[in-house]
């Protein structure tokens, strides 16, 4: 039906990812892996591997099922309960408070995984007051799809604050300007982190985007909430990827715009491989106007296709993961379109992502629309929510066209129009070999909202893509389940929060407090 000839390239890749988990050493030689990053960083931080706090780490790895949970069985383990601080908080700390913070890096690189982590506490580190002497313990163990990083530091010598504050004798001198902050801090040639809202601009503008290729291979963490003024270049394409790994530190980004007339558009236009994860785009306004190049009578013939995303374009084996688009509009004028509030085209995963904004998709041809994913080529959505208003010729509520596996997600509220319009999915690709079924699967999925007859737009069947009508199915039906369906909070593997009550949907993680 469309785009094809990627499929083979996708399976590979996630066959790769799952050799590279495989291969992936010992706690031990993980926690080293951490350590070693973290040593000589910083004149008055003391790293050292501790095999206690890695055997707390597995633990409480055994006992939560999302960060915060784990985190708080970690506390719990430590005996810290009521009196753990965080990384910041130990700028105030006094002789024996500890700090324990804990991460989860998803992905097969170890390496990639523990830099990261460093890049997320950089500046917590560099706050510590220079006098003062601390002893960081780390640990890192594998987990299910990525890596849980843990570090416990603790006070041997609390610092002075106030050492660069003028005596009360210098009453009368001039008080000098507090020095600003850098833009961003380079780790090293592959990290940044972003400390002010200019800086990623800055980033991209000193690395020389587009011009240069230099920025598609790093690792970029937010420290701060960023506003973009400019019109922005989406970074990558499909000859040259992104394939670094972009952590929004649960920090949001405003002011994308992009209007452009290329086939990849979004706050990344392609990326191979690479990883988005804890970001929110506030209002973002992403349009394409690109023109394919059509053979054919049908979608299929279509040699180029205009694919639009907020967070990317195309995620080819890349991980997209609890990014979040609040407001705005995601559209295309093309030929041929793949638009989602998310992602466009996604051969790779996405999970627990959502979008409130507007997705539309125009064109002569074949247009799939949806309000998280555009069209899910042999990829993943997983735990992934929507009450965006969607249009498009296959419309869903969350995946346009879908020929991966969609689960757990839902749309609430928003309508979904096409010639093909679902709660769900807009079109549902499958096809037989040898009496084998292949394509795509929805599994524990709910809408409700106004246009589609069907959870799934090509179906009469609502078969795991059920109609929460407040009647049979209410969202705490949705969300609990029952002998006949399987609820979202199974499905999900702890993202979402229980509903407040039978008429309100459920949310993710990162909505509550």
């Amino acid at each position: 039906m469309t785009c094809m000839k990627k499929l083979t390239a996708l399976l590979v890749s996630a066959a790769l990812a799952l050799s590279l988990l495989a291969g992936c050493g010992g706690s031990k030689a993980l926690s080293q892996v951490i350590a070693d990053l973290l040593s000589n960083l910083y004149d008055n931080v003391t790293v050292e591997t501790d095999s206690g706090l890695t055997a707390a780490l597995k633990k409480a790895a055994a006992a939560g099922s999302t960060q915060e949970e784990v985190l708080a069985a970690l506390v719990e383990e430590l005996n810290l309960s009521g009196v753990r601080l965080t990384l910041r908080q130990l700028q105030e700390g006094r002789q024996g408070d500890r700090g324990v913070e804990l991460v989860f890096q998803s992905g097969a690189d170890p390496d990639a995984a523990a830099r990261s982590a460093v890049n997320g506490w950089a500046s917590a580190f560099g706050a510590l007051p220079d006098d003062g002497s601390y002893t960081a313990r780390v640990a890192m163990i594998e987990a299910e799809g990525g890596y849980y990083i843990a570090v416990d530091v603790e006070v041997l010598r609390a610092g002075s604050h106030d050492k660069d504050e003028p005596d009360d004798n210098d009453e009368d001198e001039d008080d000098e300007p507090a020095p600003s902050k850098d833009p961003y801090t380079k780790v090293d040639d592959r990290n940044y982190t972003i400390n002010t809202s200019e800086g990623l601009q800055k980033l991209v503008e000193d690395l020389n985007w587009p011009e240069a290729n230099t920025i598609l291979s790093v690792n970029i963490t937010l420290n701060c909430d960023v506003t973009l003024d400019d019109t922005w270049i989406p970074i990558g394409t499909e000859q040259n990827p992104y394939t670094g790994a972009f952590d929004g530190g649960k920090h949001t980004i405003s002011g994308l715009s992009v209007s452009s007339s290329d086939d990849y558009v979004g706050l990344f236009g392609y990326i191979q491989g690479g990883t988005v994860q804890n970001l929110t785009l506030d209002n973002p306004n992403v349009k394409s106007t690109y023109t394919s190049v059509t053979t054919g009578e049908d979608f299929g013939d279509t040699t180029s296709i205009g694919y639009v995303g907020a967070v990317a374009g195309t995620n080819n084996g890349g991980i997209i993961e609890n990014c979040h688009i609040t407001g705005g509009t995601i559209s295309a004028i093309a030929d041929a379109s793949c638009v989602g509030g998310v992602v466009g085209e996604n051969g790779g995963s996405v999970t627990g992502c959502s979008s409130t904004g507007n997705v539309t998709a125009t064109g002569s041809g074949d247009t799939f629309a949806g309000g998280v994913v555009g069209q899910n080529n042999g990829g993943s959505v997983t735990a992934c929510c929507s009450t965006s208003s969607v249009s498009g010729y296959e419309a869903g509520g969350v995946v346009g066209f879908n020929f991966g596996t969609v689960t757990a997600c839902y749309h609430a509220n928003g309508s979904v129009s096409g010639n093909r319009a679902g709660g769900v999915v807009g079109y549902n690709l499958t096809y037989s070999v040898g009496g084998i079924v292949f394509g795509g699967t929805v599994t524990a999925c709910y809408w409700s909202g106004t246009g589609p007859t069907h959870g799934i737009g090509d179906s009469e069947s609502d078969i795991n893509a059920t109609k929460v009508d407040g009647n049979t199915v209410t969202w705490k039906t949705a969300f609990d389940g029952n002998e006949s369906l399987t609820g979202l909070s199974q499905a999900a593997g702890g993202w979402y929060t229980s509903p407040v009550n039978e008429k309100t949907p459920p949310k993710l993680n990162w909505e509550t407090p």
